[in-house]
């Protein structure tokens, strides 16, 4: 399989996305029954998730996909809201993805600043962030989409919010471009604690997967999301 590759490298968390894919869906936990399969899926993420931290400090993840239309903008919003449920847990979910930013349409807001006017220096961090209307999640929108968001990136100052932030929230989770065929999923990678890429299930073509992986820092890659798995989901047995 095409995981098999990078499997000594992300461990027994491989092993629990191979059984417990995300089924298919096309909308966020917002618009969903909280008890729902797909929560519980979240859940299970949530919980491989925390048990990496007994070893290693995964505080800022970035998820992010060989290409566009795997599921990374709905994964980022799903695990960010279930992270939130607990309650002693506070979680900064960022739009990275400057090119084409979404995380602003599964809340329905806007933000009159954004990451690019971080990165710019136009704002503080303070008036970038709004809430998101869920306890304990906030949110930090990419702003007006950019032409140019390599540049921003690789700019000193993106690293220096990182570390500011970072003090401030258990998780900060960042919706990240995708890895082809830009250069931005590069510079992040080298930022963040953790990658988890998002495959959709038996669409995505293996060699795809393993040319993206090339450009990353793979020892951040921690894991492998299944997204839109066509594997036969348990019922509900409550």
């Amino acid at each position: 399989m095409i995981i098999k590759s990078i499997k000594e490298k992300i461990g027994n968390l491989q092993d629990a996305f191979k059984k417990e894919d995300i089924p298919p869906y096309e909308k966020s936990i917002l618009s969903g029954n909280v008890q729902s399969v797909i929560t519980e899926q979240y859940r299970l993420l949530r919980s491989k998730l925390s048990s990496l931290n007994g070893s290693h400090t995964n505080n800022v993840l970035a998820i992010t996909s060989a290409r566009k239309g795997e599921g990374k903008s709905l994964t980022s919003v799903n695990l960010a809201i279930v992270m939130a449920e607990d309650t002693k847990k506070k979680i900064l979910l960022i739009d990275g993805d400057m090119r084409k930013p979404s995380i602003h349409t599964f809340f329905n807001c806007k933000a009159e600043y954004g990451l690019i006017d971080l990165l710019m220096h136009k704002v503080d961090i303070e008036s970038a962030m709004i809430p998101s209307g869920i306890k304990n999640l906030t949110l930090l929108l990419a702003g007006e989409p950019s032409k140019s968001p390599s540049d921003l990136l690789a700019a000193a100052v993106f690293r220096e919010i990182i570390e500011k932030i970072r003090k401030r929230f258990d998780y900060i989770i960042i919706d990240s471009p995708p890895i082809m065929p830009f250069a931005d999923m590069n510079i992040i990678s080298d930022v963040v604690d953790g990658i988890l890429l998002v495959v959709r299930a038996e669409k995505t073509p293996k060699e795809m997967i393993l040319e993206a992986l090339k450009s990353l820092n793979k020892e951040n890659v921690i894991g492998v999301v299944f997204n839109d798995s066509k594997k036969k989901m348990a019922k509900m047995y409550y």
